[in-house]
């Protein structure tokens, strides 16, 4: 079980590159990335974004790479001869022109004119491409380490929660059989006080108590939650992205949960579900923050 919330840092560097990632999740529906890249990069941003996805299916992401090349600052400076005589030849004719004079004719022209500059880098995508992958999945392997510390902690919350639930209905389960007859009781009290003036026949009590019987029976109820409490027990162990079909579980639960206390006529029965679905409602709380 895996958190959709998770943090992970790495730097590393060699006599070619100096390399910073950092990345970092919360919960979200579905997969959303983000990405940060220096200029030198923006070539592999579909790269790097496939490579994230091929390890985390559900969250909001947010990846920055810090890139250097230190090759880059190994360039030789270009000076444009041609272009640097031409631009001291305008500014020569235009103190002669002006009669003013640059204060700084150099400088002026270096700044303005950019005469001296770089020569390109010839950028090799295969091998910037190697590094990158290399040190993303030391990143990302780093990263799901910490979404699944914090995945066990909420495993151990949920499983925690379920004990309890496992126990209200043990209860629920025991009262049952109480139902109908209380409703008997008070029933045959009701007939007691009133059938001085009325003929009532025994099957026709005996009728009422089976429809009664029938109505606020909760056994189907009992069996799926069951049934859903046993599934929950496969799914906390599964290694799986399993967040979304725990929430759907959950959900069921709720539901069966919330029949059972519309059909029981009970207090005892009521008060067990309402604090159920208390328990319940901070589990799927949490569920949000599964992957």
């Amino acid at each position: 079980m895996r958190s959709m919330t998770g943090y992970s840092r790495l730097n590393y560097e060699d006599e070619k590159y100096r390399i910073s990632m950092e990345i970092k999740s919360v919960n979200n529906k579905n997969l959303s990335t983000k990405i940060k890249l220096p200029y030198n990069l923006n070539l592999l941003e579909n790269f790097i974004r496939l490579q994230v996805a091929s390890m985390i299916s559900r969250g909001s992401i947010d990846l920055r790479i810090d890139f250097e090349d230190k090759n880059e600052s190994l360039q030789e400076l270009k000076y444009d001869e041609n272009l640097a005589k031409s631009c001291m030849n305008i500014m020569n004719k235009m103190e002669e022109d002006f009669q003013e004079k640059f204060s700084n004719k150099m400088d002026f022209l270096i700044r303005t004119f950019s005469v001296v500059s770089k020569q390109d880098l010839d950028v090799d995508e295969n091998t910037y491409k190697e590094i990158i992958e290399i040190k993303l999945n030391e990143l990302l392997k780093n990263f799901i380490q910490t979404k699944l510390d914090e995945g066990n902690r909420l495993k151990e919350f949920f499983k925690e929660q379920l004990i309890k639930l496992r126990k209200n209905l043990a209860e629920i389960k025991k009262l049952k059989v109480d139902v109908v007859e209380n409703y008997k009781t008070r029933l045959l009290s009701n007939i007691e006080a009133i059938k001085q003036n009325i003929e009532i026949k025994e099957e026709d009590i005996l009728k009422e108590v089976l429809i009664y019987s029938d109505r606020v029976d909760i056994t189907e109820e009992i069996s799926r939650l069951d049934s859903h409490f046993n599934q929950l027990d496969i799914e906390f162990e599964d290694k799986g992205n399993q967040g979304k079909k725990i929430e759907f579980i959950f959900q069921e639960i709720f539901r069966e949960f919330n029949t059972m206390g519309v059909k029981a006529n009970m207090y005892e029965i009521s008060k067990l579900v309402v604090e159920s679905k208390n328990e319940l409602e901070k589990m799927r709380e949490q569920i949000m923050n599964i992957e």
